[in-house]
């Protein structure tokens, strides 16, 4: 089981049922990211592709440094 150790915004929520995306999915991204960028706002980028599908996080860590605070949630081009 994965160690819930983020924080979804509601517009991230609000993304992932937009595109399909389930909390699995994005448990698969945090935890084993293909691709790993900075974003241009100090948040950090994660891209993994999962079932044809290229799923894109976006996160800021949260003050303490122990729970990322999932910002969005997208289908990478």
């Amino acid at each position: 089981m994965f160690r819930k150790d983020y924080i979804l915004t509601d517009h991230a929520k609000e993304r992932m049922q937009e595109r399909g995306i389930s909390e699995s999915d994005l448990e698969r991204v945090l935890r084993d990211p293909e691709i790993i960028h900075p974003g241009p706002r100090g948040d950090i980028n994660l891209i993994k592709t999962i079932n044809g599908k290229k799923i894109k996080v976006s996160y800021m860590d949260v003050s303490d440094k122990k729970k990322k605070k999932i910002i969005t949630v997208m289908i990478a081009t």
